[in-house]
């Protein structure tokens, strides 16, 4: 039974982790990757510095360009950019 719901979990966590990068690249990439090079979010001038900063500015975004995102998709996308980009705690 720990096994099944490890497995589980694992999934899970794996399954959320791509869709905020497949939200990212559908609703972000247009402009934060085709205005500005690959370094863009880790470049030294960056806007982003701490963890919520980071999640105002998704937010923000995802209003600006009505990805019309739930909250949870919301998250995903933030805890993404975090784990691949930021790694805030």
């Amino acid at each position: 039974m720990k096994k099944i719901l490890l497995i589980m979990v694992l999934i899970s966590t794996t399954a959320f982790a791509n869709e905020g990068q497949e939200l990212h690249e559908e609703s972000c990439v247009a402009c934060h990757r085709v205005q500005h090079d690959d370094a863009f979010y880790m470049r030294d001038d960056r806007k982003m510095s701490d963890f919520p900063a980071l999640r105002t500015q998704v937010s923000m975004c995802a209003n600006v360009v009505g990805a019309g995102w739930f909250p949870e998709e919301e998250k995903t996308v933030l805890d993404y950019l975090n784990k691949q980009h930021y790694k805030f705690k």
